[in-house]
């Protein structure tokens, strides 16, 4: 199993992909025309690393690659007749050459960053191709309010639809913003830990299509516009703004 990853660490493999852990192999450049000593295609990885930071592949060890091309077929660790017992007298044979991949053809790449290619202390004996599901790194969010009534107001306007307080235990009150069973979601949390800022992390929230709706409802509701609608081709638009607390945040749609 081979890995690559922007962080020699390897810290945002998954773990899931190798019990054993990850150690680092090799630092390479994908530069334009560059080329890999690795089974796996230059523009595959190099996508695969912008879009996710880390790209994994099961690849088999060099002795069974050299193996199945010499013979023209693939070759599975389970076929391969299992080492001799050792016996006494017995004339030591020595271990096969370790081999090194042919590098595939030149590819037109755009130069990206650096990667760095990590393997496990153990590989499989496989010869397929597989990716890991990409995981959502933001699970669930919460916006602090100062005025709860009022940031439903708000939200309720901002977003087309209705948000409706609920009670979250003592001395705390939320809203939940709608979302989709399953999907990423949040919400308007007030409590005596509140501190609505401007200078935090800054949330997207959808506004699916009615953007132009949205920013003009943002001062009719005590909001104030910071940016207005501004292209993030190829991603859509987006208008950042304060809501009624205070926060940042960004409208966004496509």
């Amino acid at each position: 199993m081979d890995g690559a990853t922007r962080f020699e660490t390897a810290s945002n493999l998954p773990t899931d992909q190798c019990s054993g852990g990850w150690e680092f192999f090799e630092r390479v450049e994908l530069a334009a025309r560059g080329t890999l000593r690795f089974a796996v295609d230059t523009g595959t990885l190099r996508r695969q690393v912008q879009q996710n930071g880390w790209y994994v592949w099961d690849e088999s060890p060099p002795e069974l690659r050299r193996e199945a091309a010499a013979e023209a077929r693939p070759v599975r660790r389970e076929q391969q007749s299992p080492p001799a017992e050792p016996e006494t007298g017995a004339t030591e044979v020595p271990p096969a050459p370790m081999t090194t991949m042919t590098p595939p053809a030149a590819a037109e790449v755009v130069p990206p960053p650096p990667v760095t290619v990590t393997a496990p202390p153990e590989v499989k004996a496989t010869r397929s191709v597989e990716t890991s599901p990409v995981r959502h790194q933001v699970v669930w969010f919460d916006i602090p309010v100062r005025d709860l009534d009022r940031a439903v107001r708000f939200y309720s306007a901002v977003l087309g639809t209705e948000l409706k307080k609920e009670q979250a235990g003592p001395g705390a009150a939320m809203a939940v913003l709608p979302h989709a069973e399953g999907s990423i979601g949040g919400c308007l949390v007030l409590n005596i830990d509140a501190r609505p800022s401007e200078s935090g992390p800054l949330i997207y929230l959808n506004t699916d299509g009615r953007l132009d709706e949205a920013v003009n409802a943002v001062e009719k509701h005590g909001g104030k516009v910071l940016s207005a609608r501004h292209s993030i081709a190829p991603f859509g638009f987006r208008a950042i703004v304060l809501d009624s607390e205070g926060n940042r945040i960004a409208l966004h749609s496509m």
